[in-house]
Formats: C-alpha cells, sequence, structure tokens
C-alpha cells in the first residue's frame, strides 16, 4: 500500500508545474528556514510573536534531535534508493523514516493554531509541505504521516510545558 500510494503520488500525479510549486513548498518544512522565521519573530514583532518564536526554536531543537535520533534507529532507505522509476526532485540524505520536514512543519502548524484563530490554514500548508515530500521522491506515506504525528505530538508538548510554566510562575508572584 505505502508503495502503492507513493507511485501514484511521485509518478502519475508528476507535471512541471506541480514540480515547480512542490520544490518550492518543501522548502517550507525545512529547519533552517523555521528557524529563520523564529528568530525573525523573536527580534522584530510583538509579545505575542515573540513567544511564538520562542517555542518554535525549542521545538525545532527537540524535533530536530528527534527525527536523526529516529532515522539513526530505523535506517529506512529513500524510496529512490530501493525503487525503480522514481522522480527525484530534491536532494535528500540516505534515510527516510520519519520526515523531518513533516515533523518540522506539523510542529509549526500546531504552534501557531494555539494562538491564532483558524488554524486550518496553517494544517492546509502542513498537509501541503508533507505531500510534497512524497511528491518530490524522498519520502514514502508512512514517513510523513509518522513525521506529521511527530509535529503535532510535540507541537502540544511544547504548549503544555509553556502553560505549566506561566502557571506556575503566576503561583510565585
Amino acid at each position: 500500500m505505502d508503495r502503492a500510494l507513493f507511485y501514484f503520488i511521485n509518478n502519475a500525479c508528476s507535471n512541471r508545474l506541480l514540480d515547480l510549486f512542490f520544490t518550492w513548498l518543501t522548502k517550507l518544512g525545512e529547519w533552517e528556514i523555521l528557524s529563520v522565521v523564529a528568530v525573525f519573530l523573536l527580534l522584530f514583532c510583538k509579545t505575542k510573536e515573540k513567544l511564538i518564536g520562542v517555542h518554535l526554536l525549542g521545538g525545532l531543537f527537540v524535533a530536530y534531535w528527534a527525527s536523526l535520533l529516529l532515522k539513526i534507529l530505523v535506517v529506512r532507505p529513500r524510496p529512490f534508493m530501493v525503487l525503480p522509476y522514481v522522480n527525484v526532485l530534491v536532494h535528500a540524505g540516505p534515510f527516510s523514516f520519519p520526515s523531518g520536514h513533516a515533523i518540522n512543519i506539523f510542529l509549526a502548524a500546531t504552534l501557531l493554531s494555539a494562538f491564532y484563530k483558524k488554524p486550518f490554514y496553517f494544517y492546509l500548508i502542513a498537509v501541503m509541505v508533507a505531500f510534497s515530500r512524497i511528491y518530490c521522491g524522498v519520502h514514502y506515506p508512512s514517513d510523513v504521516i509518522a513525521g506529521a504525528l511527530i509535529g503535532y505530538f510535540l507541537g502540544k508538548c511544547v504548549i503544555w510545558i509553556s502553560v505549566m510554566i506561566r502557571r506556575r510562575d503566576a503561583r510565585l508572584t
């Protein structure tokens, strides 16, 4: 099922316009891009956005190491390394599970959804970035689903920790 869905997304849906769109969109899940956004929020925005920046930086730090550890433990090769006829559009390292881009973008979507109304838009972008990883030939669907779940869970943990710290601080004052 994983391979069949991968081939459908990577080969059957492929065209030049989507190739350009998804190779651009997939960059939104890179920890470097999201870290720059977080630093920008910290340096140039109001209090609420500064808090989002702190949450995002902390979450991305944990997400990076969690993703790396899982990739080393699972050692699942990328689809283009083991399957024939894969349309590879972006560069990627050797290990596939879980999708670090999906972890990062779902972490960001979860954090942003805690601070702003209409979380649908944040999750829509996250789903599209996760989808782009399959479309670009570097992840199986199960990789991005696992990454999305991990990112969502990490986002909820960051929010929970923040609430606990604020409650503790309120009791101390």
